[in-house]
């Protein structure tokens, strides 16, 4: 009795070799699995994706279908630490207020406005039309208190990228690296260092979090 040959999903070809593969549900030729988007061969890959038929690489799905920071729009790794807002999710250093740039701490006060992350200070002037905090703030008792206006740096996006991907390879670079990440950010080696000491901080912070959650 003859054998009914498979047909391979992407050539529609009878498959005749002694090996083949299995994927979705459907059969193909080795050699004409590929990713839909960059055309790798995933005939030797450990896994491979599929979306509405459609066969995907791991980089090429994660950068159209994973999880993206809400402020950079890069995608997030499963080893990044990220906070979340309702329904976004940031890179940890991505995590700022919109309007001054300074990063959150873990158990800040913030607020969401069309989706612009706010530090309680910017918030409350938004709202309430209010002078800005570096100039006036209250104390326990709810009077208001001068405060020493001090210059704030604000971050782009390309120099928070930049940071952000040094701090996933080394959280504590050295004199040299720093110099060398202020130079590509043109931040000043100042500013570079305690952007890493205060993501640094938050890092620990957040991980202590997490623990005494376990408890």
């Amino acid at each position: 009795m003859k054998t009914e040959l498979r047909s391979c999903a992407a050539c529609g070809d009878p498959i005749s070799d002694r090996f083949f593969l299995e994927v979705g549900g459907c059969s193909w030729h080795a050699h004409c699995l590929r990713c839909c988007m960059c055309m790798c061969p995933l005939d030797r890959q450990q896994s491979c994706f599929i979306r509405e038929r459609q066969v995907y690489c791991k980089a090429d799905y994660s950068k159209n279908f994973g999880a993206k920071c809400s402020k950079c729009c890069r995608g997030i790794s499963a080893s990044d630490w990220v906070r979340r807002a309702r329904e976004l999710v940031f890179h940890l250093a991505c995590f700022a207020c919109d309007q001054c740039g300074r990063q959150l701490s873990t158990g800040e006060q913030f607020a969401l406005m069309d989706d612009r992350v706010l530090c309680k200070a910017h918030y409350l002037e938004t709202v309430e039309g209010g002078t800005t905090s570096s100039d006036e703030g209250c104390d326990g008792d709810g009077y208001h208190k001068s405060k020493t206006k001090r210059v704030r740096t604000t971050f782009t996006e390309e120099q928070l990228q930049v940071l952000q991907a040094n701090f996933q390879i080394d959280s504590n670079p050295d004199g040299q690296d720093l110099e060398r990440i202020a130079s590509v950010t043109g931040l000043s080696k100042r500013v570079t260092q305690v952007w890493f000491q205060n993501s640094r901080a938050r890092q620990k912070k957040h991980i202590h979090a997490g623990k005494n959650k376990n408890f």
